[in-house]
């Protein structure tokens, strides 16, 4: 994660990370790792895969892993490529709850021309991977009540 502070082009993501990290800690969570990759403990009998990428894991006082994986988008029309090149960096983590936190351009509206809040609702339904796409003019939350946090709902 310091790493990405280093490089500017990678800068926004770590801030994020950061940011998150901060929420967390400050709604009681204290077990909080970043970067995590595979072949990783996550818990007892629970190992990352192989081509595991969390940016930010967090475990709930009930032992239930939170992970996050941050990515920047520039082009929107790339958005669900994006997502499925990257897919298996959550879905292979072992993590009880996984959440995509996408930053990218575009509005609302160019994105469900796109089919972009249909097409992920249809990768939540096959992988329970989450996704907070932030847009231009909005956020775009999938499932609409998530458990984006150990606490609760975003």
């Amino acid at each position: 994660m310091v790493s990405s502070l280093s490089h500017a082009d990678k800068m926004a993501g770590g801030i994020e990370q950061i940011r998150l990290a901060n929420r967390l800690h400050e709604m009681g969570i204290r077990d909080i790792s970043f970067e995590i990759k595979g072949d990783v403990e996550l818990k007892p009998g629970v190992r990352t895969g192989e081509k595991t990428d969390l940016d930010v894991m967090a475990r709930d006082a009930d032992g239930r892993v939170h992970g996050y994986q941050f990515k920047e988008i520039k082009n929107p029309k790339k958005l669900v490529k994006k997502v499925f090149d990257n897919i298996k960096q959550l879905d292979e983590s072992g993590a009880d709850f996984k959440t995509f936190v996408i930053d990218t351009k575009g509005t609302m509206a160019e994105h469900e021309a796109l089919r972009a809040h249909q097409r992920l609702t249809e990768v939540y339904g096959n992988t329970n991977i989450q996704f907070i796409v932030r847009v231009e003019d909005g956020i775009l939350i999938i499932p609409p009540n998530g458990k984006f946090l150990p606490e609760g709902t975003l």
